[in-house]
């Protein structure tokens, strides 16, 4: 091509053309005179001048196909850069022969390209996380318990729809202003809306139920003026605050979700939101391009399909390409089914400006699913499904699977011991499906549950290939307070490098497993060696004599602070007063306990110590009348018994003078009488009987089952096969063999130390 022809040609890619905001265009008959620059003759090859001068300028300079990009022509370059700088703090210079693309910022070489990209490309080398993420959780808070107490609005996820269609609305020009009366501003959003839908409806027409959603959310109190300006002004800091020129992909989103979970009550759970700089780590880890077709099945805020959307329209040229628009049309595909997350999910996009997402409200587990799923030909799957069982974990991922074209990297956050806990499930996975990685993630990524990502290959059987495995142990995040963890620091980019390289390389990091996957599914940590004090005997003895008293210990623990911190002598007599001074003056003993000379033993099973036997299915709700036989169940207090029960005719009961141990946390407690034990699949508790045990050496094995069991939680809760791989250190005889007496005579003596507690 000719140099007329190579420029026109940049000039169409770039997307030079004149707009109220910027002079733009291409052509060697304007001058910079002409263009602003007094006195200034030269003509550039092309010119983008924003009116606004803080913003960058980009100035072009075209050659022939055939001609090598030399010197001569970067200094031809450099000379233009240098006049536009009179104007310009920041400017980008490129030099463009067709096939190779040389790119100046502020006058440094900045690196060669083999395509010319849209203007926003190169706009966005300036850019930073323009983001306040501060300020936004800030607002949000503000907004929260404006929607909450001002309007009234008492529902958790009805407040954030509220916020998220205002924020969509101000996004797509509606007008909010200080002073509209409620009808007013609450119109204006709606109208905007849906006419933002207008065009999306025509490929989706579940966006309408976010508008939907937005209409059915009633207010108590309308009236309020000063609550009514309040959001509107919140609002529209936040919208200001993004601007889309510098966006990076951050989930706006999942910034709100955070915010307003804090305030989220027990019974609203199931929803886990990914934090931004994890996503972007599975992005990179299973190597996603401008090309793939992205699948999120339980996709939430529709934080992996922002990221996602975000660096692959940004690897295409940016915003204005065509390839852009292909992407946000053709590319990305979400199932959400909770209605009112989805909702959400579609305001996120839709913050975004891209209405065209393909979001399905489905059940990720079925068969729809699983149809809409195939027809999508997807290339790339980045997921984190809901962790609990009752919300099918295994079954979407297994579902997913099933669902994608044979060897399509599939990335899915899960608990660490998922795969482990579920061991058929997990068999009938790797029968068909390879798991080829697991990234061990920061403990602290989601409150409560320690996760990892598991990378599989769909439709290659695992046929016993091992599994790489690594642990990212810090990811540099800090926490604060009433805002969550963040990257404060600005750690997290040369980390995600140093794992990106690590995970692609497969080598260069002590931690680094391989792992045989018919023996272990998840990164194995170093178990910490077994560790026991006499306080924890003690604690264990003192709650059981609380029990056997029918003493609540925790109105106990309350009679004594307030007397020690607030002088409270009505809440404590001199019989106990004397105890507590007894205690207080007399000399503190050593709290090791000397376990060097004792043995490991099997728990149960075959060769364990006792024998183990798990109760008929049964449930609490089975009991309606309250009467004399304890139901024993999977809890932390009250020896385990949540409630005194009326038992059927015929019943077999369980027996006492067993230990009863919990399948969520490991809490073991002694028996003494026969009882109702909860049975069946979930939270059933293990009962383990053995002819040498009585009230006061089950005490004492009871407080080493506590600490070796409570690795157990609601993830990886104790199964009986699990239990029967588990063992215990106890102390010996001559002979090797557990020694009764020894732990009988141990747990007296705490016994006899302790009971003047109960007595007074």
């Amino acid at each position: 091509m000719t140099e007329d022809k190579v420029r026109d040609k940049a000039g169409k890619i770039l997307g030079f053309v004149d707009t109220e905001s910027a002079k733009s265009g291409v052509g060697q008959i304007t001058s910079f005179n002409q263009l602003g620059f007094k006195g200034v003759k030269d003509r550039p090859d092309g010119w983008y001048l924003p009116n606004e001068k803080s913003f960058p300028a980009i100035i072009l300079e075209t050659k022939s196909e055939t001609t090598d990009l030399k010197q001569v022509h970067i200094d031809e370059l450099l000379k233009n850069t240098l006049i536009v700088e009179k104007k310009y703090k920041n400017h980008i210079g490129i030099l463009y022969n067709g096939f190779l693309v040389k790119i100046y910022k502020n006058g440094e070489f900045l690196r060669d390209e083999n395509d010319l990209k849209n203007k926003e490309y190169y706009l966005s080398l300036f850019a930073e996380n323009k983001i306040d993420t501060n300020k936004i959780y800030t607002i949000t808070a503000r907004i929260n318990n404006n929607l909450h107490f001002n309007f009234g609005i008492k529902n958790l996820y009805h407040r954030m729809i509220f916020t998220a269609c205002a924020l969509v609305a101000k996004r797509y020009g509606s007008v909010l202003m200080k002073g509209m009366n409620y009808t007013t501003f609450h119109t204006s959003i709606h109208t905007t809306l849906a006419k933002s839908f207008d065009e999306a409806r025509k490929q989706n027409i579940k966006l309408d139920i976010l508008l939907e959603a937005y209409s059915s959310i009633k207010m108590n109190i309308t009236e309020n003026q000063e609550a009514i300006d309040d959001f509107i002004e919140s609002v529209c800091e936040i919208s200001d605050n993004i601007n889309s020129d510098f966006w990076n992909g951050e989930d706006v989103m999942a910034i709100f979700f955070n915010e307003f979970n804090r305030y989220k009550g027990k019974s609203e759970s199931g929803q886990v939101f990914t934090p931004d700089h994890i996503t972007s780590l599975m992005f990179r880890i299973i190597n996603v391009n401008k090309d793939d077709i992205i699948l999120d099945a339980a996709c939430g805020s529709g934080a992996f399909l922002v990221k996602a959307m975000c660096n692959m329209i940004d690897e295409a040229g940016g915003n204005s390409t065509t390839k852009a628009k292909h992407i946000k049309q053709n590319q990305l595909f979400g199932i959400e089914l909770d209605k009112e997350i989805y909702a959400l999910a579609c305001a996120n996009m839709l913050i975004h400006k891209d209405g065209k997402t393909n979001l399905e409200q489905l059940d990720a587990r079925n068969d729809k699913a699983k149809k809409w799923i195939k027809s999508k030909n997807i290339t790339k799957v980045l997921m984190n499904p809901p962790f609990e069982n009752k919300y099918g974990c295994l079954e979407i991922v297994s579902n997913v699977l099933e669902s994608v074209k044979r060897n399509t990297p599939c990335a899915f956050i899960m608990p660490d011991k998922k795969l482990e806990a579920n061991e058929k499930k997990a068999k009938r996975i790797l029968q068909k499906h390879t798991l080829s990685k697991i990234i061990k993630l920061p403990n602290e990524i989601f409150s409560g549950t320690t996760t990892s990502v598991f990378v599989f290959n769909s439709g290659v059987p695992q046929n016993n290939k091992k599994i790489f495995a690594c642990a990212i142990l810090e990811d540099g995040l800090e926490t604060i307070k009433n805002q969550g963890r963040q990257d404060i620091k600005n750690a997290w980019e040369s980390i995600e490098e140093y794992w990106v390289d690590v995970i692609y390389r497969q080598s260069g990091d002590d931690s680094i497993q391989w792992l045989n996957p018919s023996e272990n599914l998840s990164y194995q940590t170093e178990e910490i060696p077994f560790h026991i004090t006499a306080h924890d005997f003690k604690k264990t003895i003192l709650n059981y004599l609380f029990f056997k008293a029918e003493i609540n210990p925790d109105e106990f623990k309350k009679k004594i602070i307030d007397y020690i911190l607030f002088d409270d002598l009505g809440s404590i007599d001199n019989e106990l007063l004397k105890v507590l001074t007894d205690k207080l003056s007399s000399k503190t003993t050593s709290d090791k306990v000397d376990i060097e000379n004792w043995e490991e033993f099997l728990i149960c099973g075959k060769d364990g110590l006792f024998k183990l036997v798990q109760p008929s299915p049964r449930r609490l709700t089975d009991y309606l009348n309250e009467g004399k036989v304890p139901f024993v169940a999977s809890g932390a207090f009250n020896n385990g018994i949540e409630k005194y029960v009326e038992t059927k005719k015929k019943e077999v009961l369980d027996k006492g003078n067993c230990i009863s141990v919990s399948a969520i946390g490991g809490f073991s407690f002694y028996q003494e009488k026969d009882f109702i034990g909860r049975g069946g699949a979930g939270s059933a508790i293990k009962l383990l009987y053995n002819e040498n045990l009585n009230e006061k050496n089950a005490l004492f094995i009871c407080s080493i089952l506590q600490i070796i069991l409570a690795k157990y939680d609601y993830n990886t809760m104790l199964s009986g096969a699990k239990l029967k791989k588990e063992k215990i250190y106890l102390p010996v005889d001559k002979d090797k063999k557990p020694d009764w007496k020894y732990m009988e005579n141990y747990a007296e003596k705490v016994f006899k130390d302790l009971f003047k507690w109960i007595e007074k």
